[in-house]
């Protein structure tokens, strides 16, 4: 399974003969900086700190202690933690034991981790024990006897419940000391072997697993290296909560520098403002909406941001006038981005360019990536043109994980990936994002697949018909916006289908926020509902304020 699924040996040799890919994982860099400067801070999430060589124990000692659990090589852990040490030490750990690492949103719930280590056959899973009042280890309880393939339940902190292990106990025995190292050599993936799968809930039905290398997500990790000249001196700070995509940089750019990292557990912007000021944050990984709640806080002129150097926005668009706002009241520069968790592609805007650019569009494919814009029969579209973004590329995806149909057939047969957006070129060579192809709604940075929600609330006895749609909103980019036609005249209100949602153990970030109860929909065609016609209208109330 480790071998890239759609990379033939010619490529992978042609990746390395040209440095593209370089023959060094993830865990050569972090052992490095153990060896270069084994006393520095190498990860800190408030609570605790390693150093770079107290790192390497820690991974050694987690590998071994997975390997003495019985997880055998290509067995997969997933991770389901809040920003912590634990987060990216875990990663390290599973490439020493050749173990896939899975990391997971710590917003999912019953109905999508089921899904998740159902489908990846998950043979064990880290969890916060209790975290922000949502008992996790109480979660995977209620899915367990559906999940044959899950052996271990790992609970990050020095005490588990019955059932469970302690994650700082398992790394506080010496098994670095009885085991020859020799066992940790046969067993690490190589930098050209799958490593790491990332989760998407993606824009057509069910999450899709994306398989990663350590020479490609390195890459992407080398591209912020390169254009924002990055060292040792460097803090990345990663204040989303998300496991993947918005703190690329942290994960796989400052490890290459031996770069401090820090890890924001939960945020707030006054948490977001203390952790830059007390470690001299220099680089901040967000997502546009939590850099709206920054602006929007009226402390933020109460602590010294002055370390800032750069804002690097993921995930989902960033408008113009938040990015301008930020410069001005939060100082640094505000990178745009533009990518996707199931392609790879590194796409952004650099230091130098002039504000209209950084504001505007998403800057310049980097690192050997290559984009295209086509029309609808495949064309090409003219420079100036709106066309479907298509991408391709050595920091890319290698295919999707234990799902070879769609590894089959998601690629053009001249080997391009259909990312679903539109956009179209400026005048310098500067991608312009126009928005999405389908109607997949983006919150905060987290993807929302309509067809999700809608399948839940036509189960409510009152709903006759459901759809979701996307609504405008100045902090979350999107909202939920649920339009519903009711199947009697009894009434319906917004906290009925909210209680009922949550009753069938939908992640919080996907519950509708607005309700529209309409006599029918508008349609397409005798099945198909014309979103486009009830985003439009529901875009019109919230800009008029009804």
């Amino acid at each position: 399974m480790p071998r890239p699924a759609r990379l033939t040996e010619e490529l992978i040799s042609d990746y390395l003969r040209r440095g593209v890919w370089q023959p060094f994982s993830l865990s050569d860099h972090w052992e490095r900086n153990a060896k270069r400067n084994p006393n520095g801070v190498a990860v800190s999430d408030g609570a605790h700190a390693l150093s770079w060589q107290e790192a390497k124990v820690w991974t050694d000692r987690l590998a071994l202690a997975l390997i003495q659990l019985g997880l055998k090589r290509d067995d997969l852990l997933a991770v389901q933690l809040p920003n912590s040490v634990e987060l990216p030490l875990i990663r390290v750990a599973c490439e020493k034991a050749g173990i896939l690492s899975l990391p997971l949103p710590r917003t999912l719930r019953q109905a999508e981790m089921g899904q998740c280590l159902g489908f990846t056959e998950a043979a064990a899973v880290v969890l916060p024990w209790i975290f922000r009042d949502f008992d996790y280890f109480g979660m995977i309880g209620e899915l367990r006897e559906r999940l044959p393939h899950l052996r271990h339940i790992l609970i990050a902190g020095d005490k588990a419940p019955a059932g469970a292990l302690s994650l700082d106990e398992l790394v506080r025995r010496p098994w670095d000391e009885k085991t020859d190292p020799a066992v940790l050599e046969a067993r690490r993936y190589k930098a050209t072997e799958v490593s790491l799968i990332n989760s998407t809930t993606g824009s057509t039905g069910p999450p899709k697993f994306a398989e990663y290398t350590a020479a490609a997500r390195l890459l992407y990790g080398r591209s912020y290296v390169d254009v924002l000249g990055l060292t040792e001196h460097d803090v990345l700070a990663a204040l989303s909560p998300a496991a993947g995509g918005p703190n690329i940089p942290v994960y796989f750019a400052a490890p290459q520098v031996g770069a401090k990292i820090v890890l924001l557990s939960h945020f707030e912007p006054e948490a977001a403002f203390d952790l830059i000021q007390r470690e001299r944050v220099t680089v901040a990984c967000v997502v546009p909406a939590l850099l709206a709640m920054m602006v929007r806080c009226n402390s933020y002129d109460r602590y010294d941001l002055s370390s800032i150097r750069y804002w690097v926005s993921v995930s989902a668009p960033l408008s113009s006038n938040l990015a301008r706002e930020a410069e001005e009241k939060l100082g640094g520069i505000v990178l745009n981005t533009y990518g996707a968790v199931d392609w790879g592609g590194v796409v952004f805007t650099a230091p130098e360019d002039p504000p209209q650019v950084r504001y505007f569009t998403v800057g310049r494919p980097r690192v050997d990536t290559e984009v295209r814009l086509v029309d609808e029969a495949g064309r090409i579209v003219a420079k100036g043109e709106t066309g479907e973004l298509q991408g391709r590329g050595p920091s890319c995806l290698s295919g999707y994980y234990r799902n070879q149909e769609t590894s089959a057939h998601a690629w053009t047969s001249d080997g391009w990936l259909p990312l679903g957006d539109l956009g179209r070129w400026d005048d310098k060579e500067n991608l312009i994002l126009v928005g999405r192809k389908d109607d997949l709604i983006i919150r905060g940075g987290q993807n929302i697949q309509p067809a999700e929600i809608e399948d839940h609330l036509v189960a409510h006895p009152k709903v006759k018909q459901a759809a979701i749609v996307g609504m405008p909103d100045p902090v979350m980019g999107q909202k939920v916006c649920a339009y519903i036609v009711p199947e009697t005249a009894e009434g319906l209100k917004l906290e009925e289908i909210v209680s009922f949602l949550r009753s069938r153990q939908l992640a919080p970030y996907k519950l509708p926020e607005r309700l529209e109860l309409v006599d029918k929909f508008p349609m397409v065609s005798d099945t198909k509902i014309d979103k486009r016609i009830l985003a439009a209208e529901i875009a019109e109330k919230v800009e008029r304020g009804i």
